[in-house]
């Protein structure tokens, strides 16, 4: 299991990394800018790592409001939602709440959040806010770079393991993803000894021919 945490955590390359304005300097020609990434970047992560059979997630939409508020701009209204997220990766869950002023950015806010938990896009909160300059006539900001992450060396699997996964994938391959996780999970990956990695085999097996 500590390998799938690894992988989950693991940085985003730079091109799927995003990022919105959290303040404009008083001559509005240099915006504060942090990073971020999208639900699908997150639901990507979650496939590619634990496989979509892996993990499965639920809502509960807590408010869904508008209020009244002043600023500089006057009186106005805003929508305020508010959702918790139910994420539960290979028998592991966490929540979290987010929020948005619709119910489709507090669904993704919510997702993205107790993705975090498992470790998803959690070093982008380590990462230093920065100084752009900006264009206020077109609203544009030239977005900062970060560096590729360095590619680590694959350690080779054991043969035990690659003879698993051979077997996870023809499982997929016939539709059987859903119950070959649920046999993994048991076993909490491969297995923490190799008795237990040889029953986890037998059973991927026997679920396999029927």
């Amino acid at each position: 299991m500590d390998e799938v945490w690894r992988k989950l955590a693991e940085p985003f390359p730079p091109a799927e990394v995003q990022w919105r304005i959290e303040a404009l300097s008083k001559d509005r020609k240099r915006a504060l800018v942090v990073p971020y990434v999208d639900a699908r970047t997150v639901l990507d992560r979650l496939d590619r790592v634990v496989g979509p059979e892996g993990w499965h997630d639920s809502y509960e939409v807590l408010a869904d409001q508008e209020r009244n508020l002043k600023d500089e701009r006057g009186e106005r209204r805003e929508r305020l939602c508010e959702v918790k997220c139910r994420l539960t990766v290979l028998g592991v869950t966490k929540e979290d709440v987010g929020e948005g002023d619709s119910l489709k950015a507090a669904f993704s806010d919510a997702l993205k959040r107790a993705a975090v938990k498992f470790g998803v896009g959690r070093y982008l909160y380590r990462l230093e806010k920065q100084w752009v300059d900006y264009d206020p006539e077109k609203g544009r900001f030239t977005p900062p770079k970060l560096p590729e992450p360095e590619a680590e060396p694959e350690e080779e699997k054991p043969e035990a393991h690659r003879l698993i996964d051979q077997l996870l994938e023809r499982l997929r391959e016939k539709g059987l993803g859903k119950e070959a996780a649920r046999i993994v999970t048991k076993y909490g990956g491969y297995g923490k000894t190799p008795e237990e990695t040889k029953r986890l085999y037998g059973e991927l097996r026997a679920l396999l021919k029927g």
